[in-house]
């Protein structure tokens, strides 16, 4: 593996999830009933950052499944892309939205009550408002304003959002 990682929007998913659970492994837990999560994470995994498939381990928990794999050199390389966060994610661009996307599908809600994602960061809130997404945190939850912006920003790379109704892909 380089001394860097080589980014594209399938890495830049995967650093918003290792942005969600700072852990000694990499993981992520799905909500209920959705599998695409597990196997977003998995392809990601395998395809581009080399993981064999037998090291990820998946468990169901009831109503949720975990994936999650152990790497400490891996770790280390998306600990220190994450250190350049701000640099990475200053446009408004696939990086960017592949990133966000990932936060959403691990801790975004989108209901009645609004559009947040929960345990964001103060910096990813400031990134968020430096791409024009306007933020207001209110107990340990990241609430955007302008959430149809928002969330047709991240669409193409959300797996939550494919799997929400109303937010069907189109036709075309």
């Amino acid at each position: 593996m380089a001394k860097r990682l080589a980014l594209n929007p399938d890495i830049c998913y995967m650093l918003g999830v290792h942005a969600c659970n700072r852990r000694a492994q990499t993981a992520v837990v799905t909500a209920v009933g959705s599998d695409a999560l597990v196997e977003r994470f998995v392809k990601i995994a395998v395809q581009q950052l080399g993981i064999e498939p037998s090291k990820i381990l998946i468990r169901d928990l009831g109503t949720r499944k975990s994936a999650f794999f152990y790497n400490s050199k891996l770790r280390k390389h998306l600990d220190n892309a994450l250190e350049r966060e701000e640099h990475i994610f200053k446009y408004r661009n696939e990086y960017s939205a592949s990133y966000f996307a990932a936060l959403f599908d691990c801790n975004g809600v989108t209901g009645k009550g609004g559009t947040f994602i929960g345990r964001l960061s103060a910096l990813d809130s400031l990134t968020l408002e430096r791409l024009g997404f306007h933020t207001l945190t209110k107990r340990g939850r990241c609430y955007i304003a302008n959430s149809l912006d928002f969330m047709l920003f991240i669409k193409p790379f959300s797996v939550a959002i494919a799997h929400q109704p109303g937010y069907e892909q189109d036709p075309c």
